[in-house]
């Protein structure tokens, strides 16, 4: 029994070990067809890593990559925040969740123009990733929400500096 048992697990693990290398293959192979243009085929590839390989160390960059694609090749910029969104809720401890999670506000903000949605993904992020890179411009993002170009260059802007007259030039 302690034989079958074991026979198991180490079944178990080669499959596993397998399925880590398939999904790296297919990264590649993905990444490939990306570079050569044949985006709705490097898609199908991301879309298939995500889904059937979501344990492996690739998903997480699938998912961000899918949702680059949704939102420059499919134009659905919905289908691409949500799918932002997600990496941060499935893989919280990836480098790509919170580059997602960023983004997803950043989409929600600008391109949906749901400022809802886009404060609470900032909020979000700023609770989950006080440190990250990206911190400083989610503050900055949350804190102009809802502004124009105009008035976000209105508030930024200083008033004229006198000139001073005590400089001298050689």
């Amino acid at each position: 029994m302690i034989k079958h048992f074991v026979l198991s697990l180490l079944t178990l693990l080669i499959l596993t070990a397998c399925g880590d290398q398939d999904a790296s293959q297919l990264m590649d192979k993905a990444k490939n067809l990306r570079e050569k243009g044949q985006t709705a085929e490097a898609l199908a590839l991301f879309e298939e890593i995500a889904r059937d390989h979501e344990n492996s160390p690739e998903a997480p960059e699938a998912m961000y990559v899918s949702a680059q694609m949704y939102f420059n090749e499919q134009r659905d910029p919905v289908k691409a925040a949500t799918t932002y969104e997600l990496i941060a809720e499935k893989y919280p401890e990836s480098s790509w969740a919170h580059r997602g999670l960023f983004s997803a506000a950043y989409t929600y903000a600008n391109d949906i123009r749901n400022l809802e949605r886009a404060r609470i993904a900032y909020e979000r992020y700023l609770t989950q990733y006080p440190d990250s890179s990206m911190a400083a411009t989610a503050q900055f993002e949350l804190e102009n929400l809802g502004k124009s170009p105009e008035e976000l260059l209105e508030s930024m802007q200083v008033g004229p500096q006198p000139i001073t007259a005590d400089v001298e030039f050689e």
